[in-house]
């Protein structure tokens, strides 16, 4: 591999500015324009001024506005602030519903630490490994008390460490996340075609585990981009699995792979009572205060359908 020096100078925000311009961006506002370009990394915002881009010739296209990106920027980072709030409800209800149901079917409120219900056990041992040490960090006064208090009798190399109701409050989406990944399902049978785990997925809308894993990790992928503080409103995203095959012929996405289908998730959340929110409706608000968006529906797989 061939590298080059990287030679581009530091820009002013100024010098920003006379650059969009000589591209045939229109400023309509170039006291604020420079108000954004000094208080936001134009790295970060320039990721909202392609869609408005020519990439050919590298021209903007003709009527493109520097207030169009920064309509798409602030609708960004007002779905953010929607989506944490709804995936937080959700992981909420996860951690909750899954130590329901698994302490229930087991009679072991330490069944994390039992292998026998793991089909993974390398995996599931590097995540007790994390709650651990989060066990070990953690200064919260639940946490102090089962530490000055109590052992379990479960597990040898993880004798100190507390019942999942307690240590669910510690961990991490990833953390979930793994277990509900290396559970092995054939440990919770209830008869032959019904088994506790399918039971727990059902209570968000999944079919069985193996969807609602398949969602999991979609839900991860999106929160990841909203806790770093990323662009999500048409970035490329994983296809949960049957969500397509529940829509009609009118709204099925423009494009499978963008962040449409994770809108019909959570609506199918809200459905089955995990959240109290839907995303139709806020996003409906959000396309009423941003309308420069509705030219760009398509870069979300939104059907124009769904809108109505």
């Amino acid at each position: 591999m061939i590298y080059s020096t990287y030679t581009k100078p530091y820009q002013a925000p100024s010098d920003l500015m006379i650059k969009l311009k000589a591209q045939n961006l229109i400023i309509e506002n170039e006291a604020n324009a420079l108000k954004v370009l000094s208080s936001v990394n134009y790295f970060r915002f320039k990721i909202y001024l392609r869609p408005l881009l020519d990439v050919d010739t590298k021209q903007y296209l003709p009527d493109a506005t520097f207030e169009n990106a920064l309509e798409l920027y602030y609708f960004d980072e007002e779905l953010k602030n929607i989506l944490f709030k709804l995936i937080s409800k959700i992981e909420i209800n996860l951690r909750t519903k899954l130590d329901q149901y698994i302490a229930s079917f087991t009679d072991n409120p330490f069944w994390y630490l039992d292998n026998r219900y793991f089909s993974n056990s390398y995996k599931i041992q590097n995540t007790r490994v994390s709650l651990r040490n989060e066990f070990l960090r953690s200064k919260d006064d639940f946490i102090l008390h089962f530490k000055e208090n109590y052992i379990n009798n479960i597990s040898n190399d993880f004798k100190e460490m507390p019942p999942f109701w307690n240590i669910s409050e510690l961990s991490t989406f990833g953390n979930i996340l793994s277990i509900f990944d290396t559970l092995h399902k054939a440990s919770f049978s209830l008869s032959q075609n019904k088994n506790v785990l399918d039971n727990l997925s059902q209570e968000f809308g999944a079919k069985n585990l193996k969807e609602l894993n398949s969602w999991l990790k979609l839900i991860r992928d999106v929160r990841n981009r909203v806790a770093h503080h990323s662009r999500v409103w048409n970035c490329n995203y994983r296809e949960p699995t049957g969500i397509r095959q529940t829509l009609d012929v009118d709204t099925q996405p423009s494009q499978p792979n963008k962040i449409y289908l994770f809108f019909i998730v959570l609506e199918i959340m809200k459905q089955n009572e995990i959240l109290d929110i839907s995303i139709q409706s806020e996003f409906k608000k959000l396309l009423d205060k941003y309308p420069t968006l509705n030219n760009y529906l398509n870069s979300m797989g939104i059907p124009k359908r769904w809108l109505v």
